[in-house]
């Protein structure tokens, strides 16, 4: 058992350190993306961020999902395990919120930005749209995670039971974390 576990805090670790490579890159290029914004320029990466920002999330829950087991498992790293993988989902949340802030609201129109949108013959998003689309995406996440949790299987063996239980347990935190910065 302890084998096992200590499995997952090497694989925890290792994807862990993807996790933040992934995010790294798209800070950077949304970095680059506000670069352009500032000096008048169309963002050339926005859909390039958006996936690795995706990536990352999915990346995430898969941690979260892990550090249950430890958790779970009463595995001595297992706080550790938690505070680095939540310290990755406050940053994917720190950067996604600067990208639909800073990107898909549009950041302030300047002249130049105004002429270059005229001339490409872009429609400016309008500044409700990207909260209501992040809105409908995180409704969208809430109603899938309902329907995995009311449809999914429980396993017939014990392990099995556990390790479903376990992500569950992960979601469940995840949405309780999510509903204490709603309601904030």
């Amino acid at each position: 058992r302890l084998e096992r576990l200590q499995r997952v805090v090497t694989k925890l670790q290792m994807e862990s350190g993807l996790c933040e490579e992934q995010l790294n890159q798209a800070d950077a290029l949304l970095q680059a993306d506000i670069r352009l914004l500032a000096a008048g320029k169309a963002p050339q990466k926005a859909a390039e961020v958006e996936r690795d920002l995706d990536k990352a999330d999915a990346m995430i829950r898969l941690l979260f999902n892990d550090v249950q087991s430890l958790k779970d498992g009463r595995h001595p790293q297992g706080e550790q395990m938690y505070r680095r993988v939540y310290r990755l989902h406050e940053r994917l949340v720190s950067i996604r919120t600067e990208y639909n802030l800073r990107l898909k609201s549009g950041a302030p129109v300047t002249a130049a930005t105004a002429v270059t949108a005229a001339t490409a013959g872009q429609r400016r998003p309008e500044p409700d749209e990207a909260p209501l689309r992040y809105l409908q995406e995180l409704l969208a996440w809430v109603e899938e995670n309902q329907r995995r949790v009311a449809t999914g299987e429980w396993g017939a063996d014990l392990p099995t039971v556990e390790t479903h239980l376990g992500a569950h347990r992960g979601l469940h935190r995840a949405i309780e974390e999510f509903r204490a910065k709603v309601e904030r």
